[in-house]
């Protein structure tokens, strides 16, 4: 053996001594202070952690260790429960001695390079020893301290008999530690008689109890976990595939929760905030005091209402829930939180917190894209014309194939009307010009400044139908959204937590006051100022209506989905804004033929803000600095809705005026895809509305008289409607309608309203001073086709 060789084997065998003896030293060190690991009924003393109201005087919730607890044997265990332990946590259990190398050396890199954070990678032994014994601390000397008594376990017990006692030891939630408590506790039997589907449920729960509790807002992802462990029993050939597809089709039933507490939706969502924090082995040990920002009499004021309000609505609509959210709109702090009519009936899904719900807003999402658009430059005092083919749906889609149908609730049209009447009115087909000239991508970039999350889509997502509530969002955030306008455009993080004090009563983290301008104060008063508008509202809502307070100013806006199945009416004062969603959780509409916000979601709102007014009086909005409407972006103001252009004769130079009727050209130019669809509704509104208008735009002029330069002129042809009835068949629909000109197809025609079907036929199309042979294809749903045709003339 070369001396080179001798040299390097000295050099590792010194290494390996340097090494043993490094980790004797350690080994020493630490095992001084520790526990036996034979006595597994010594626990470390811990506090709870209590959840108190803002004034810190009301206890709401108290998050405490190892009351309720039953130990059973190994044997008495359902076998599912030691499987989906397996899949779930540690599936080489019964092959190591406690550790697994590959997962120790990961998690020991990543904690030397964050040592505030250390990483898992634990086996069952390392959980058991980790919870039986050791403190809170994250520190590299406590994962030290876990790999010895991990060591000292293996050595002193079977396996069998460690996962006994992991199985008697872990956290459930609810203060439940151990797999019989947990059983009886979230299924009212034993832990024998579990099943698999069960089984992996609670072995879900264990990876994070307060996340994953089948009582809070997260049972999608509890359900996701719950899949994932099963799907892991396939992997490891614990079970067949047919088995587990089985386990995921099986109902499970989760009993009802069997102590009840203080605002259990607004306790919940903050136990959801504290664990983003904290673990649940330091909640449930550290002794910390957590002031929230709940008011206490607002939220009995709230409870009340969502009681009284919600039982109406069943009896009446047959909208089964109903949630409440109000904050302080100065800071953002939430003051009341009802996520259902009752958080204890678990049959009606009351744990379901619906303010965290994603639901479809419906024309409450308005007062968002109207603060875009006057920030694009328009103004209450702009005019857009709520005009439609037939007078009362309009087509906003630019493909014949996939019409976009959009109408007024009324069904009803009322010409050009402002900015301020459309929103305070909540009219639909305004509306969706508004948004048009905004763009979806702009709205969506304004929804965001506000602070709503759920629009991740793209713009072609969502469409023009955003502005009617395309998007889904949460009551939570659209009070918090709303807030924006009641405190001059500036928006105040939402918060529920005021302070956390440790337990020797250091304050570790308390509310700090943050916020940022999300769009002027000018903008936000022009919102509010047309919110509160009683007058403007009146034709829509009546003069007495659920929105109107005599006495105070309270801006408010409802919002109802296409299908009815969500109802809202979200609204504000000076000193409190508020938001009340109404419908069924499994989103099936309320009455037979539907009902508004302004009957279902309204009525609660009033009396919730109304009896709020004694604990949070409101004082007047502060109204928009004044402006001139010579400001107005468009010259339709006022009524100013018809054009006068000038022709000139080129050999005397003698002017003639011409009268026209302009909707959006101001806007749009002729060569936009929505030009027609805006146009033309209005040129046949001017027809009906104004009796000289066709006379005074059609009248003849010599060839020597030509337009003064517009570059805003309207085209040179001349439509003709085409309205046709066909009787439908119930039980044979009509699946498509095709009209020909001349045995020249033109396009498919919309149908506008049952066995009602409208075409705008452009006179350039027809043959001057011959027949022009007009033919109408109808196509049921059995493809069985009939014509209709008829004869019409184009004289010069």
């Amino acid at each position: 053996m070369s001396k080179k060789i001798k040299k390097i084997l000295l050099i590792i065998f010194g290494l390996i001594i340097a090494a043993g003896a490094v980790l004797g030293i350690l080994i020493l060190v630490y095992s001084k202070d520790l526990p036996d690991p034979a006595s597994l009924d010594s626990r470390i003393v811990s506090q709870s952690t209590k959840i108190y109201d803002r004034k810190g005087t009301t206890l709401l919730y108290e998050i405490y260790e190892g009351e309720k607890r039953t130990l059973v044997k190994l044997e008495d265990i359902s076998p599912y429960v030691i499987k989906s332990a397996l899949a779930a946590e540690d599936h080489r259990f019964y092959e190591h001695h406690g550790f697994v190398l590959q997962s120790m050396i990961r998690a020991f890199f990543k904690t030397l390079q964050n040592p505030q954070n250390p990483q898992g990678g634990s086996t069952i032994t390392q959980q058991l020893a980790r919870n039986a014994f050791l403190t809170l601390d994250q520190t590299i000397p406590r994962k030290i301290k876990e790999a010895i008594l991990t060591f000292q376990i293996e050595r002193n017990y079977s396996k069998d008999q460690i996962m006994e006692m992991y199985l008697n030891q872990i956290n459930f939630g609810y203060n439940v530690y151990g797999i019989e408590s947990a059983s009886q506790f979230y299924f009212n039997k034993s832990a024998k008689d579990l099943s698999l589907a069960e089984a992996a449920y609670l072995m879900a729960i264990v990876n994070a109890p307060g996340y994953f509790s089948p009582f809070g807002s997260h049972r999608d992802e509890l359900e996701d976990r719950k899949n994932w462990i099963l799907d892991r029993m396939v992997q490891l050939n614990y079970f067949s595939q047919e088995e587990i597809e089985a386990a995921k089709q099986d109902l499970v039933v989760f009993a009802p929760l069997k102590s009840q507490f203080p605002a259990p939706h607004f306790v919940m969502y903050v136990k959801e905030l504290l664990s983003e924090q904290f673990s649940d082995e330091e909640l449930a040990k550290g002794g910390y005091t957590i002031i929230t920002t709940l008011d206490v009499d607002l939220q009995k004021i709230a409870e009340e209402t969502v009681q009284e309000y919600g039982d109406y609505n069943e009896k009446h609509v047959g909208a089964r829930n109903m949630a409440l959210l109000a904050e302080d709109p100065k800071t953002g702090q939430i003051l009341a939180m009802v996520g259902s009519r009752d958080y204890w009936n678990i049959d009606q899904e009351g744990n379901v917190n619906a303010t965290l719900s994603i639901r479809q807003p419906g024309s409450s999402f308005k007062p968002i894209v109207y603060s875009a658009a006057f920030e694009k430059g328009f103004y209450p005092e702009s005019v857009v014309f709520d005009t439609a083919l037939d007078g009362r749906v309009a087509n906003f889609s630019t493909n014949p194939s996939n019409p976009y149908y959009v109408r007024n609730y009324d069904e009803k049209t009322r010409g050009p009307v402002t900015l301020r009447q459309a929103l305070a009115q909540s009219l639909n087909i305004p509306s969706v010009k508004v948004l048009y000239l905004v763009g979806v991508d702009n709205a969506i970039q304004m929804a965001q400044r506000f602070g709503i999350t759920t629009l991740i889509e793209p713009a072609s997502h969502y469409g023009l139908s955003l502005v009617l509530g395309g998007g889904g969002v949460k009551l939570i955030e659209m009070v918090n959204a709303y807030s924006v306008f009641a405190n001059d455009g500036v928006s105040k993080p939402q918060s529920a937590i005021l302070e956390i004090r440790d337990a020797q009563g250091k304050v570790i983290s308390s509310y700090q006051k943050e916020e940022k301008q999300i769009i002027s104060s000018q903008i936000a008063r022009m919102i509010t100022d047309i919110l509160k508008d009683n007058t403007s509202r009146a034709p829509a809502f009546g003069w007495q209506s659920q929105l109107y307070f005599p006495d105070y100013e309270v801006a408010v806006k409802t919002g109802t989905d296409s299908e009815y199945r969500d109802a809202w009416t979200l609204g504000y004062t000076t000193s409190l804004a508020a938001g009340v969603w109404a419908g069924n959780n499994d989103r099936s509409p309320v009455a037979p033929t539907g009902a508004p916000a302004s009957m279902v979601a309204a009525p609660a709102f009033h009396k919730f803000m109304e009896k709020s007014f004694q604990l949070y009086p409101p004082s007047s909005f502060e109204k928009p600095l004044p402006y001139s409407l010579e400001s107005v972006k468009t010259p339709m103001v006022n009524g100013q809705y018809i054009v006068e252009k000038q022709y000139k004769n080129k050999n005397t130079n003698e002017i003639k005026t011409v009268k026209e009727v302009h909707n959006i050209l101001y806007y749009l130019n002729p060569q936009d895809p929505q030009f027609l669809n805006w146009e033309i509704p209005v040129l046949l509104w001017a027809q009906l509305n104004l009796p000289n208008f066709y006379q005074e735009y059609n009248q003849s002029l010599s060839p020597e008289y030509e337009l003064i330069q517009d570059e805003n002129a309207l085209p040179e042809y001349i439509y003709f409607p085409i309205t046709i009835e066909i009787p439908e068949d119930p039980q044979n629909p009509i699946k498509q309608v095709n009209l020909y000109c001349n045995n020249i197809w033109l396009s498919e025609i919309q149908k506008i309203s049952p066995n009602t079907f409208f075409y705008l036929l452009n006179s350039d199309l027809l043959k001057n001073n011959e027949p022009n042979e007009i033919k109408v294809e109808v196509i049921d749903n059995l493809d069985q086709k009939t014509e209709a045709k008829i004869t019409i003339f184009k004289a010069l």
